[in-house]
């Protein structure tokens, strides 16, 4: 007899685990189309709904990581296409599909995000026209804010060389496609709006996918053309392609080569009026000119210019004898004054000073010659007789007698000793001699005659 096969209980949360293991190996790669529905953006910045058809529906959730990435804002309503995984919520056994990537069905994500921020901003007045204000007729400062590399600067460069425009550039270098070029441009723009010179910004660059253009379809840069206290011109992509940017700008050119034109254009229009009134000057006074002539050559062929021309030649050829006559008077005018000149050319030769100061000369050395020779004649004489009183002089000179050796003899006060009587014994006395002094002792006066001896 065959026994029945052992039952296999499970608990609900053992189910619930083998669901959750076959949902994460066979639906960890889904896409899934439906209607948005009970849609419902967490402040958490998480998206919950639920996807449904005519038939069913199941939760979805779009976690905040994800959510960032969309280009465009769920509605209600709306029919979508997303990729993802189910998952089960094993307390609640109820499941789930977390998405990953969301996409508009039937238009493109970066199209719907373009179409729901123009409705919003329109919606805000931001495109209307009476917050378009006008450009100036000729601006002098151009801020320009575009990429520094790209073929639309040179483009607009060029174009307001050849429209000849008066005014100074200030490129405000920015990256204009990819991440971070929204921010860039936004700086930009609040750069220039600092600036009190800046008088029309141009925002501009080539063309290019809906993807190169999408900084010019941020909101933020949208909501900075609108702050902008100057007029902002955008020439962005070509002629079919059309931003948000465009929508919020004081005026929108198909190319940057138009917006350039149309800053230009005041500048253009201006170099046209003074061509067009060059020529119209310069034809009225051809016209002029031809019209003086025309009278001219009537009044020549009037008779009574006839006579004025006879009388102007009368006057002429009246001149021309005067003219001779002068001509003669002058001549012999000149011929008197060089006769009176060579007269006194040669009295002045007769009294010229430099044969006068050269006598002269000749003079003054021989006073000079004379001179010399009577100072040396009394200078010889006056030495010859200083050599004769110098000779007597040293002949009466007490040294001479001391050296035939005689001495002098003084007393203790300096007195000169002539007699015997002027000292007495034991006195010192002072003795000179020739070559020197004595000092002497007095031992005794011995009275003599003349000459100092004794007598007998």
């Amino acid at each position: 007899m065959a026994t029945a096969p052992a039952r296999k209980i499970l608990t609900v949360s053992q189910v619930n685990a083998l669901v959750a293991e076959m949902l994460d190996e066979y639906f960890s790669d889904l896409w899934i189309t439906g209607e948005v529905s009970n849609l419902n953006y967490h402040s958490s910045g998480h998206i919950y709904f639920r996807l449904k058809d005519e038939g069913a529906q199941i939760d979805a959730a779009c976690f905040r990581s994800s959510a960032q990435r969309l280009k465009f804002r769920l509605e209600e309503g709306m029919q979508v296409v997303a990729h993802g995984r189910l998952e089960i919520y094993v307390p609640s056994g109820r499941y789930q599909i977390i998405l990953d990537t969301i996409e508009p069905r039937g238009i493109g994500a970066l199209q719907q995000a373009f179409e729901q921020l123009k409705r919003k901003l329109e919606k805000e007045g931001l495109f209307a026209p009476e917050r378009k204000r006008p450009l100036p007729r000729l601006p002098r400062v151009i801020g320009i804010v575009t990429s520094p590399s790209g073929a639309a600067i040179r483009d607009m460069l060029k174009t307001l060389r050849l429209h000849r425009a008066h005014c100074r550039v200030l490129l405000y270098p920015v990256q204009v496609q990819g991440e971070g070029a929204a921010e860039q441009i936004v700086r930009a723009l609040a750069g220039l709006n600092r600036r009190d010179d800046v008088e029309v910004i141009i925002l501009g660059r080539g063309g290019g996918s809906i993807e190169d253009l999408w900084p010019f379809n941020e909101e933020i840069v949208a909501r900075a053309i609108a702050a902008s206290r100057i007029p902002v011109v955008t020439g962005i992509g070509h002629e079919v392609d059309y931003t948000i940017a465009d929508f919020v700008a004081d005026y929108r050119a198909a190319t940057p080569t138009a917006a350039a034109q149309k800053v230009a254009q005041g500048w253009q229009e201006l170099e046209q009026r003074f061509e067009q009134t060059e020529k119209e000057l310069v034809m009225t006074i051809q016209d002029l000119l031809f019209h003086l002539e025309q009278r001219i050559d009537e009044l020549s062929r009037h008779r009574a210019f006839e006579q004025v021309v006879r009388r102007v030649r009368e006057f002429h050829h009246h001149a021309e004898i005067l003219q001779a006559e002068m001509r003669d008077v002058f001549r012999r005018l000149i011929s008197v004054r060089n006769e009176t000149l060579n007269r006194l050319r040669e009295r002045l030769s007769h009294q010229n000073p430099a044969v006068k100061i050269r006598q002269g000369m000749i003079q003054l050395n021989g006073l000079k010659t004379g001179l010399q020779q009577a100072i040396t004649g009394t200078v010889t004489g006056l030495s010859t007789r200083l050599a004769r009183l110098a000779g007597a002089l040293e002949a009466l000179s007490p040294l001479a007698i001391l050296a035939r050796g005689y001495a002098l003899c003084f007393s203790a006060d300096g007195t000169l000793i002539k007699k015997i009587n002027q000292v007495e014994p034991g006195e010192e006395m002072l003795v000179l001699l020739s070559d020197g002094r004595l000092r002497c002792g007095v031992q005794e006066k011995i009275p003599g005659g003349k000459n100092g001896k004794q007598e007998q």
